[in-house]
């Protein structure tokens, strides 16, 4: 574990799938210039993903490669696709710069907050059953990988449980505006007021 400083803190983005962790994530990060954890997957790319900005997608092969080698601090398959992030690609970015950001599913933050303690901060987002699925049906998910999906919803809300953080995200800007606003006392960046 290199990299790390008294400073370095690792903010963990988790909650069901279309709770819009990816999303408000993204932005938090944009916002308060966090670096991103990138997972590798094995699954294909959802309409709007993007290699190198959304996950790392690679083969099946490639991954059971990387497995076999040790590359993965962290590793899960759900409903047959494989994801994992890559120690190397952690460490580097904790190099670079102490705040990073991931963002996981419920068992793969578990891992995180296992290995590096403290260090991890985990923010559960949430929406009720009603607008998760819809926001899968919006975003062209099939029914079959929504019925997936929502099979794993009641798990992935027990763990809220387990996070630091709870945001019900039912306005987009409300809940980045306030998620924004508990992590910037973390970053200790001591900005001036110039007013």
């Amino acid at each position: 574990m290199t990299g790390l400083t008294s400073k370095s803190r690792i903010f963990v983005f988790t909650g069901p799938d279309g709770s819009g962790r990816k999303t408000v994530a993204d932005m938090v990060g944009t916002t308060l210039e966090l670096r991103k954890v990138l997972s590798c997957t094995t699954r294909g790319k959802r309409p709007g993903e993007v290699e190198g900005q959304d996950y790392q997608f690679i083969s099946v092969e490639e991954f059971q490669e990387a497995e076999q080698a040790g590359q993965f601090i962290e590793s899960v398959t759900i409903n047959g696709n494989h994801y994992g992030i890559r120690q190397s690609d952690l460490d580097q970015l904790l190099a670079a710069d102490d705040f990073i950001y991931l963002i996981l599913n419920h068992d793969g933050a578990s891992i995180l907050r296992r290995v590096y303690g403290d260090l991890v901060t985990e923010l559960f987002l949430y929406a009720d059953r009603d607008s998760v699925l819809q926001r899968q049906r919006d975003r062209g998910d099939s029914e079959d990988v929504i019925r997936n999906h929502m099979s794993h919803y009641d798990d992935a809300m027990a763990y809220q449980s387990q996070c630091d953080f709870v945001f019900e995200n039912l306005d987009l800007a409300h809940t980045v505006f306030a998620i924004t606003n508990y992590l910037e006392p973390y970053l200790d960046r001591q900005l001036l007021n110039l007013d």
